[in-house]
C-alpha cells in the first residue's frame, strides 16, 4: 500500500521508561562472561528497562501521554482521538484505549482504537491517526504506543533476557499543513517467525492439545522470534521498504536528514545501513540503553537521540520513518519533523 495523506502535522513526542534497570552485566553468574560479552557486541545492548509487576501498558502510556499533554499544555478536550498500539494490552477486553481515555480525563466523546501490532506499529499509529484526521472525523489524535515485552518474552533464553524491553511513548498528531508519504505491506504467510503465545484463545487450546513447544522446566514456551528469519525479513523487505518510499516521494538518500529505524539490534541496524550506504550520524543505533522495545524503539530512538546528542531538529525537514516485525508486518513514513517538539524521555 502507497499513499500520501496531506494536512497532517506530527506535532509533538514524548517517551517513558521504567524505572527498574536490567544491565547486562548482571547476568554473568547466569550465562557466563563470554556468552555475555559477545551478546552485547553484537546487540549494542548494555543494559534496558523492567516494568514493575504491578505496571501495565496502559501505565506507562499514562507516564509518557500525561507528560506531553502538560508539556504541549493541551486542552483534553481538544483531543478526539485515542490510538493505542501494543502487543501486551492490559486486557482481552475491555480495550486499553478506553480506560485510558477515562484515566487521561479525555472527552467521552473521544473515539479510541486499540492495534495489536509489533515493531511495526508505529508506522501503523500513525497511519491509522492520520486517516482518522484526513476523513475529517477528528482534529486532535493522540497516539499512544506500550510494550511490556520482558512479561511474556522467555526468561530461559538468553537472547530474549538480553535484548528486549520495556517501554511507551506519544506522539500528538494533529489537522495542519503537512503531509505524510506511507508504504506499508503485510505477509502473514510468515507470521510463524514472530509469534506470542499468549493473550489469546489459540494457545490455551494448543496448550491442552499438547501443541505448544514446552521449556526446558515443563512450562509452554511464551514467545518465538525466529532470528534468522527476521533478520533476512528486515534486509529485504525492510531495506525495500526505505528504498520504496525515497523513490515514490523523489527523496536521494544524501538528502535525508535523519532516518529512524527499528531498533532491533545493533547488528541489523549495521548490515541495513551499510547497504543503503548511509551515514551511522543519520541513522544511530541508540539503544543501547533501553534495548529492542518494539513499536517503541522509534519514538524512543528519536526523543533520546535528540536530548542525549542536543541535536537541533529544525533542520529535520526530510525524515524517514521505518518499522518491521510481527505480522510478519513492514512499512516506512516520509515526513517532516522541523517543526516537531521532541521531549527527553522519563527515566532516561
Amino acid at each position: 500500500m502507497k499513499c500520501v495523506i496531506k494536512g497532517i502535522n506530527i506535532e509533538a513526542i514524548s517517551a517513558y521508561l521504567p524505572k527498574k534497570i536490567r544491565e547486562m552485566d548482571s547476568l554473568i553468574p547466569v550465562y557466563g562472561e563470554k556468552a555475555v560479552k559477545q551478546t552485547v557486541s553484537g546487540t549494542g545492548i548494555e543494559r534496558l528497562h523492567v516494568a514493575d509487576e504491578d505496571e501495565t501498558s496502559s501505565d506507562m502510556c499514562y507516564e509518557a501521554a500525561e507528560h506531553l499533554i502538560q508539556k504541549e499544555q493541551i486542552d483534553r478536550s481538544t483531543i478526539d482521538g485515542l490510538v493505542m498500539v501494543s502487543q501486551t494490552f492490559d486486557y482481552l477486553g475491555p480495550a486499553s484505549s478506553i480506560i485510558l481515555q477515562d484515566r487521561l480525563q479525555l472527552s467521552k466523546d473521544t473515539v479510541c482504537f486499540d492495534i495489536m501490532y509489533g515493531c511495526s506499529g508505529y508506522i501503523y499509529g500513525i497511519y491509522q491517526a492520520s486517516m482518522m484526521i484526513s476523513s475529517g472525523s477528528c482534529k486532535k489524535v493522540l497516539l499512544v504506543n506500550a510494550e511490556l515485552n520482558t512479561r511474556f518474552m522467555d526468561d530461559t533464553e538468553k537472547d530474549h533476557v538480553m535484548v528486549f524491553g520495556d517501554a511507551a511513548s506519544a506522539t500528538l498528531i494533529t489537522k495542519g499543513i503537512g503531509e505524510l508519504a506511507f508504504h506499508i505491506c503485510s505477509d502473514g504467510s510468515r507470521h510463524k517467525s514472530v509469534l506470542n503465545l499468549v493473550n489469546g484463545f489459540r494457545p490455551p487450546i494448543l496448550i491442552r492439545n499438547n501443541k505448544v513447544p514446552l521449556k526446558s522446566d515443563g512450562k509452554p514456551v511464551l514467545a518465538i522470534n525466529d532470528g534468522l528469519a527476521v533478520f533476512d525479513f528486515i534486509i529485504h523487505e525492510g531495506l525495500g521498504s526505505i528504498k520504496t518510499i525515497l523513490k515514490d516521494i523523489g527523496w536521494n538518500i544524501d538528502e535525508v536528514d535523519f532516518f529512524a529505524l527499528h531498533q532491533a539490534v545493533k547488528v541489523t541496524l549495521d548490515f541495513v545501513n551499510k547497504r543503503l550506504k548511509v551515514d551511522k550520524k543519520k541513522s544511530p543505533f541508540y539503544s543501547q540503553n533501553s534495548g529492542n522495545t518494539s513499536s517503541c524503539t522509534i519514538p524512543l530512538l528519536i526523543t533520546s537521540f535528540v536530548h542525549g546528542e542536543q541535536v537541533d531538529t529544525s533542520n529535520w525537514n526530510k525524515v524517514i520513518l521505518s518499522g518491521f516485525g510481527l505480522g510478519l508486518s513492514w512499512g516506512s513514513i516520509a515526513c517532516d519533523l522541523s517543526n516537531t517538539r521532541i521531549y527527553k524521555p522519563i527515566n532516561i
